[in-house]
């Protein structure tokens, strides 16, 4: 209890001459003008935040992750079965396709089932996935182009 006091006392003693002093001060000195907050009876405030940096661009949607690998599915199924549609891809896949359908289904086929799929990225607006077949690992990247249809295609055997 007694350095309580003490400490008041200090703290009046000390800000009293300074109080005085800030009074008499604008005469001589008009820069001097200012005062030091009270911080005993106040609390002090909080110094003010620094601009929140911008947040970083948010992930990929979970639809458009999901119409692509709808998408993927669908035309690794029709390429294994080799029965195409054609339809969803651009003119110019469509005919790449054409010329190696038979081919791409038969190593598909060769690969076996999809055992799992796996969404691992989503650079520049194309996915890539993961797809493990039973005997086969493998990248796939799928892409769209303005008017929603399949415009890029390609698949690489993954290294274990």
């Amino acid at each position: 209890m007694k350095t309580t006091a003490l400490f008041a006392l200090i703290a009046v003693a000390v800000a009293a001459p300074a109080a005085a002093s800030a009074q008499t001060a604008p005469a001589q000195n008009p820069a001097a003008a200012a005062r030091l907050p009270d911080t005993f009876s106040t609390p002090a405030q909080q110094p003010a935040r620094p601009a929140t940096p911008p947040a970083p661009p948010a992930p990929p949607a979970a639809p458009d992750i999901a119409r692509a690998q709808t998408a993927l599915l669908e035309v690794i199924a029709n390429l294994k079965s080799g029965e195409v549609d054609y339809s969803p891809f651009s003119a110019d896949l469509a005919a790449k396709i054409r010329e190696q359908s038979s081919q791409i289904g038969g190593l598909l086929t060769q690969f076996g089932d999809i055992q799992s799929v796996r969404h691992l990225a989503q650079p520049d607006g194309v996915d890539v996935f993961r797809v493990d077949f039973k005997n086969q690992s493998t990248e796939w990247m799928i892409g769209f182009d303005n008017e929603d249809q399949i415009a890029a295609l390609l698949f690489r055997p993954v290294e274990q």
